[in-house]
């Protein structure tokens, strides 16, 4: 068994982590226990976390069988809830323990399918930690017309677990929505045994899933030997550099209906533990009768025909069901704009305008966006910053606020650069958060990126989001948008997969001789709210509601907190050192 990569600052309260993980600091205080919670914790460690640790490895170890289970860790230690996911090693360690010639090993694997059994029966709150209960999604999201949009509910912060606008991956799976009959999963980072735990508590593992995911796992190559339901395919990058970075759900329904989820988390533990993600669910898309005319069902923002010509660029057949089920789904109860990011050099054209990255945004945003006067900023907030340049003008005055500048005011007009601010947290903000310093592992920005751009420092904002009960669940939200305080108004808002990077967004060539094209590395998605086509008004509310209109659910604080002269950027490296 694996030496968990945390050691002794492992927070993890997941059965499957422990059986997944060996800890040494757990295994020597509980080899001197008694095996019935009486155990002598040193004072360094948390009592509480270290006793909730303990509680586990009793269930998953369970005295006097301990020292042969340890031993033998795949074949005593539930991975998983009955039926749900495996590694491919256990699996194949299940298979070979069904054979006719080892009997023994057989009836020990029936004794350990009995535990697994009753774990999945009494302990589903061991594996999701956040457990609402079932049947309210529905209703739920309802509640949050007319966006739709949700932070994930906080594991160590209680008030978001009662949130309205908080949710779990349970209740994006919950039966209340629609009775799931097939799924696809795109995101970054898969733990496939994770995720099929969840759609095991669903009802739903034995439903057809895609998977495509960007970063590699030994369990993601081999899963479909032996959950033939799920088909697993890694994105090819053009580059080494680039990233399939992109999260986001399609659920088909056995009605024929379907689902899109727009989300900022990848889908494993951490994620959905103690850190501040976003998503964005579609209102039901019911399928259309077969003569339904094929401009029908079209949303008036062309989110329909926008995700289908994302998914064609991934150029992966297994997609193409999926393509011509959206075709065939009506789609016109959308209210927001898909803005995606795919990789390559893209050029306007003259239909669409820019069809990726920043200067789709802008162009959507020129289109639609009310008037907005030069001095708003441009708020930028994500969990990761790339190289940006010598100075504030070299990518994001020139090429990024550039875009995200422009409003529907009439042409002519000599406008200023808009101010332009970047939400990342503080050292500070990490080493209070629920995890410590730990809860900076989703913020990759690292010292040698940091010391090429000093003067971002005079732009960098706190993370704060006491309103919302997050100020200690560091972000790995990614959002863009501009607000007025003064008059309590949001202009537009976006929510999405892409950190501030070129990499993300996309950067114009500089060639004054060429057609400007913009070259983008990664696959992202996300979407934008405006409010013509969200409220039919020309800003969102800020603060409280307004005539009737929710008040727009930003997920920080504002006025925004600006870096005192002592604060610095959380950096990666601490991590290291």
């Amino acid at each position: 068994m694996k030496e968990c990569p945390y050691g002794e600052k492992c927070y993890r309260k997941n059965p499957i982590h422990f059986g997944e993980f060996s800890h040494a600091h757990l295994d020597a205080i509980y080899e001197k226990g008694n095996g019935g919670g009486d155990y002598d914790i040193p004072d360094k460690y948390s009592s509480e976390l270290i006793h909730t640790q303990l509680k586990l490895l009793e269930k998953v170890l369970p005295k006097p069988a301990a020292a042969k289970a340890k031993e033998s860790a795949t074949a005593a230690v539930p991975e998983a809830p009955r039926n749900a996911p495996t590694t491919s090693a256990t699996a194949s360690s299940s298979s070979s323990s069904s054979t006719s010639n080892s009997h023994a090993s057989t009836s020990r694997d029936s004794s350990n399918l009995a535990k697994k059994q009753k774990l999945a029966e009494r302990n589903i709150r061991d594996y999701i930690p956040v457990v609402v209960e079932k049947g309210g999604m529905a209703k739920k999201l309802e509640r949050a017309a007319p966006y739709n949009m949700f932070l994930t509910a906080i594991t160590d912060s209680k008030p978001t677990h009662q949130e309205p606008l908080s949710v779990t991956l349970q209740e994006i799976l919950d039966e209340s929505l629609g009775e799931i009959e097939s799924s696809v999963q795109i995101n970054f980072m898969v733990d496939i045994g994770w995720l099929l735990g969840h759609y095991y508590f669903a009802g739903i593992l034995d439903k057809p899933l895609l998977v495509l995911y960007g970063d590699e796992s030994p369990e993601l190559l081999g899963i479909g030997k032996f959950k033939p339901q799920v088909t697993a395919i890694g994105v090819k990058m053009p580059t080494p550099f680039a990233t399939s970075h992109t999260k986001m759900m399609l659920l088909g329904y056995a009605d024929g209906s379907m689902r899109v989820v727009i989300s900022t988390a990848n889908l494993y533990e951490d994620d959905w533990h103690n850190r501040t993600q976003g998503l964005w669910i579609s209102p039901l898309l019911p399928a259309m009768s077969e003569d339904a005319d094929t401009a029908a069902g079209e949303s008036l923002t062309g989110f329909r025909q926008d995700l289908m010509l994302y998914l064609v660029e991934y150029k992966i057949s297994q997609l193409q069901p999926w393509i011509a089920r959206i075709r065939k789904s009506d789609f016109s109860a959308i209210n927001v704009f898909f803005v995606g990011s795919v990789p390559g050099g893209h050029r306007e054209g003259s239909v669409r305008g820019h069809p990726w990255g920043h200067a789709r945004l802008g162009s959507l945003l020129a289109k639609h966006a009310a008037p907005i006067e030069d001095r708003i900023p441009v708020v930028c907030q994500s969990s990761s910053i790339g190289s940006l340049g010598a100075n504030v003008q070299a990518w994001i005055q020139q090429d990024f606020v550039n875009s995200l500048r422009k409003d529907s005011s009439p042409g002519g007009k000599l406008r200023q650069m808009p101010p332009f601010k970047m939400i990342y947290p503080s050292f500070n903000n990490v080493s209070g958060s629920h995890d410590g310093m730990i809860g900076g592992g989703c913020l990759p920005y690292g010292k040698n990126t940091n010391d090429k751009q000093p003067w971002l420092k005079g732009h960098l904002q706190q993370w704060k989001s006491t309103d919302r009960h997050r100020s200690r669940a560091m972000p790995h939200i990614k959002s863009y948008t501009r607000y007025n305080l003064t008059d309590q108004s949001v202009y537009w808002f976006v929510l999405t997969s892409a950190n501030l990077s070129k990499a993300a967004w996309g950067s114009f060539n500089k060639n004054s001789n060429l057609q400007p094209c913009l070259r983008i590395a990664n696959y992202e998605a996300g979407v934008l709210f405006l409010p013509r086509f969200v409220t039919g008004e020309d800003t969102f509310p800020l603060g409280n509601n307004r005539d009737g209109v929710p008040a727009f659910p930003l997920p920080y604080d504002v006025p925004l907190t600006p870096y005192l002269p002592d604060d610095k950027p959380f950096l990666m490296d601490y991590l290291q050192g």
